[in-house]
């Protein structure tokens, strides 16, 4: 099966946590709409870009914006995350600058899948360049952590957010770290002594690689995984739009 591709963290982890997420975004034609959580991270890190770049310090300045870009993503002004978003990118304004002079903001790269063995090309798009480290930023709701205040490891750092960093630091040929802010919390992770994710990550493609390969149809990939639909990445409500169309390939396709 041919189709138009190219291999990128979010798609790869997309796959990993979800096969059938990553069938319906990547093989049908389907409007995935961003949810509050999602607009909420976008917000946080543009509202703290601009503030960085301008030199803006006001957290209530910072706040209303974040809010204007919020509600222009198509968030809701009831939503928590929309008071959250501005919040968190205070978060990110303070926490920032101790790595110095942003060199750039979303810089895309490029490279043919021959680097890993693959036929599609790789992408990746990070956060906060700096010059001696890439920043991923990450706006959370909450920071788990156990009675004595340490980080429940069974949450922090994510696996899927190890993998993209993993194969961050090998496209930018630069170190990586993650930094997690929710609106009242702050959690930073370096790469240093963390093995094996890029070789996951890269195993995984290679599996997708394989699977468009061997399927004549997009369906012939449908009929290869049950429908599950109990990963964070469907959303919560039965009747999310997402959910619903799922549903309808999955019937359509097994008639």
């Amino acid at each position: 099966m041919k189709i138009e591709y190219r291999h990128s963290a979010s798609k790869t982890n997309s796959f990993i946590d979800s096969p059938p997420h990553w069938i319906i975004n990547n093989l049908y034609d389907f409007d995935s709409k961003a949810n509050a959580r999602m607009i909420m991270g976008s917000t946080a890190e543009a509202a703290a870009e601009h503030a960085l770049q301008n030199q803006i310090t006001d957290e209530e300045v910072i706040i209303d914006y974040a809010k204007t870009e919020y509600l222009k993503n198509n968030g809701d002004e009831s939503d928590d995350e929309c008071l959250w978003s501005g919040i968190i990118a205070t978060q990110f304004v303070k926490e920032l600058p101790q790595f110095g002079k942003i060199v750039s903001y979303q810089n895309e790269k490029q490279v043919p899948g021959e680097k890993y063995g693959l036929k599609y090309d790789v992408i990746g798009k990070t956060d906060f360049e700096f010059d001696d480290v890439i920043i991923d930023t990450k706006a959370t709701a909450y920071i788990k952590r156990l009675k004595s205040g340490a980080i429940d490891s069974r949450w922090y750092p994510k696996d899927a957010d190890l993998r993209q960093q993993a194969l961050y630091k090998d496209l930018f040929n630069k170190p990586t770290a993650l930094l997690y802010c929710s609106y009242k919390d702050v959690y930073s992770v370096d790469m240093e002594g963390r093995e094996g994710h890029l070789e996951t990550i890269i195993q995984a493609m290679s599996i997708i690689e394989h699977i468009l390969d061997i399927a004549k149809t997009k369906e012939d990939i449908v009929k290869m995984y049950p429908l599950v639909m109990d990963n964070f990445r469907w959303g919560k409500g039965d009747n999310d739009p997402i959910k619903v169309f799922a549903r309808k390939v999955w019937q359509d396709t097994w008639k």
